[in-house]
């Protein structure tokens, strides 16, 4: 066979091969845009469910705002109550103090109650009989109607 003849099989071989690799090529192509789609078609049909997802993630955390608003708002009002809370302390104590001043007082003045041995402090058992005869009084005024007792 002549040389001739080589070089032509050999061409045509190699077309052969080329072709062949092109029809792979091809195939491989074709194949991998089929699976691209169907990729695709799945990540369309889980878009929906993703959505779903981040909408429940934004209503939590809307929720979680509220509630930490609403605890803020607890916080404060407490706070506010607290200081409310000490300032009614505070009155009470003075008024108890000024209470305590008036009776001091009254009892220094008044002549049927006794001070201990000079020193200006009062006996507080007679101080309390001095009181207590009058809201004795007024609650047998109360029971009684008319000198009759009441049901």
């Amino acid at each position: 066979m002549n040389t001739a003849v080589w070089i032509v099989i050999a061409v045509v071989v190699v077309l052969l091969v080329v072709a062949i690799a092109l029809a792979v090529a091809r195939r491989q192509q074709a194949s991998r845009r089929v699976e691209a789609g169907r990729i695709r078609e799945n990540a369309a049909e889980r878009t929906t469910e993703v959505e779903e997802r981040q909408a429940l993630a934004d209503e939590s955390a809307a929720k979680a705002r509220r509630a930490q608003a609403d605890a803020e708002a607890k916080s404060a009002e407490a706070r506010r109550l607290t200081l409310q809370a000490e300032t009614h302390q505070g009155d009470a104590a003075t008024s108890r103090d000024e209470l305590d001043a008036e009776f001091a007082r009254a009892n220094k003045i008044d002549p049927d109650v006794k001070n201990r041995a000079g020193t200006g402090d009062v006996d507080k058992a007679a101080a309390e009989k001095m009181v207590e005869p009058d809201a004795t009084r007024t609650q047998q005024d109360e029971n009684h109607i008319g000198g009759h007792r009441a049901p």
